[in-house]
């Protein structure tokens, strides 16, 4: 795709950050710029990623050269890159916006040929876990994508969510896919200068996850009724179904289109959508595949679902990952799945042919829009004299603990080792949790052992 765009659309404008505007034959020439140095072979390369002109530019030249890039936010924390470094022994790092090429003392990685991207998985935060991903998929979910919001070359997305967040990237390979250039802001939806680069840009759209809305939502409508502004997309967790009704009423109201998606990382990453004309009715939805894609409905015993029946999501995509990879020798599998991926997430199909969430067969929270292991966190901060129990719902992870333990140790803890915000996350120090008799916690002991912790002593 990106030979082809880039060539096709050379004279289109592709990034606007601030007062500069590069074409798309400029941002290609920046990013290689920003590459040289890079060993002539096809390498991993960890890019150091922000939301800018360079970021962008770095990770279409990486691409484009052949290499294999592994995005990792620019801040991410020194814990959590030292820890993948070790694991992966990157061949170089890129940092684009400091303009710095660090080639290592690594050997050459072992690289499957249709290998092309790393990200890694918000289910995994805190692990050396990456998703495996290949041009083909990452250019199939890109054009499904585009053809779904319906974008030419005349869109002006207004990009703030991470580069490294599949959510982000999947903005800007969509819009990359129609020649359509891409606006990037630093400031987050809660402060004045992006609201600033909204207008400045005349952006025709912008993209959030769950706590955008909400916040968008306590503003009014008001904030939005910016001409230029036409699409407003959601992913990354369930929206309360109030603020959908919100949301999907106001587009009605003013000729825009608000589109609610549903998708994981692994999924390349968007799976579903729901049409615009039904967020208003039906807000619990996540509404039909998206094209190309086929979501089949299993229940536990293999056979699939029947409309108003429980099964589990399982996606036929050709934008599914080829796998995971643990550990550096992963980086040379071929693809282990064969465009089929089960999601843990359970759902029903209405008589109205949409689909709906109705729970999960795996213990995965999305807090404010990072997808976290509930047993990955307890592993992590439980030690043998203290037990830890997580739980919760999306954007509030819950974490009670009974030992001794400091409860804002482990909450610190939790947000330097697996990047979450500080604002998603309750740790409480309690008694012991009552079992059954087979010595498992249920829902019901462990909501009761949390509200008895939050009693004073």
């Amino acid at each position: 795709m990106f030979d082809r765009v880039f060539q096709a659309f050379a004279g289109n404008p592709c990034v606007a950050d601030g007062d500069r505007v590069l074409s798309y034959a400029e941002t290609l020439a920046l990013g290689q710029r920003l590459i040289a140095g890079l060993p002539a072979t096809r390498s991993l390369v960890v890019l150091r990623c922000s939301v800018s002109a360079e970021s962008i530019a770095a990770y279409v030249a990486l691409l484009h050269a052949g290499h294999v890039p592994l995005l990792l936010e620019a801040d991410l924390s020194e814990l959590l890159s030292a820890q993948l470094y070790a694991v992966y022994q990157p061949n170089a790092i890129v940092d684009p916006v400091a303009g710095s090429v660090t080639v290592t003392d690594a050997p050459p990685a072992e690289l499957h040929a249709d290998l092309a991207l790393l990200l890694t998985t918000s289910g995994s935060t805190g692990s050396p876990k990456l998703v495996r991903q290949r041009l083909a998929g990452i250019t199939a979910n890109a054009e499904s994508i585009a053809q779904y919001l319906a974008l030419t070359a005349e869109e002006r997305p207004l990009l703030h969510l991470p580069m490294s967040y599949s959510y982000g990237l999947s903005v800007i390979h969509s819009h990359l896919a129609v020649g359509a250039c891409i606006c990037v802001t630093r400031k987050t939806v809660m402060e004045p200068g992006y609201w600033d680069d909204l207008r400045q840009h005349a952006a025709t759209s912008i993209a959030g996850v769950p706590f955008h809305y909400t916040t968008l939502r306590r503003f009014g409508e008001e904030k939005l009724s910016l001409p230029s502004l036409k699409t407003l997309t959601q992913a990354g967790g369930r929206l309360d179904p109030r603020i959908v009704s919100f949301f999907g009423d106001w587009a009605a109201r003013t000729d825009r289109k608000f589109f609610v998606m549903y998708g994981q990382t692994e999924a390349g990453p968007r799976v579903a959508y729901l049409p615009p004309e039904h967020a208003a009715a039906h807000p619990d939805a996540i509404g039909v595949a998206i094209p190309g894609v086929t979501i089949e409905l299993v229940k536990d015993d293999g056979s699939s679902a029947a409309p108003g029946e429980t099964g589990e999501m399982r996606i036929h995509s050709p934008a599914v990952m080829m796998g995971y990879a643990l550990a550096r020798a992963d980086l040379a599998k071929g693809d282990e799945l064969g465009g089929v991926l089960s999601t843990g997430d359970l759902a029903q199909l209405g008589e109205d042919g949409l689909l709906r969430i109705v729970g999960r067969s795996s213990r995965i929270l999305k807090v404010f829009g990072l997808r976290v292991n509930l047993d990955e966190v307890e592993r992590r901060i439980a030690t043998p004299e203290a037990e830890v129990f997580c739980f919760g719902a999306d954007d509030k992870l819950q974490v009670l603990i009974h030992g001794g333990l400091d409860p804002a140790e482990v909450r610190k803890t939790i947000v330097d080792a697996f990047s979450l915000p500080p604002r998603g996350i309750e740790v409480r120090s309690g008694g012991p949790v009552e079992r059954t008799a087979s010595g498992k916690v249920t829902a019901a002991a462990l909501q009761a052992a949390w509200e008895q912790a939050s009693k004073p002593a």
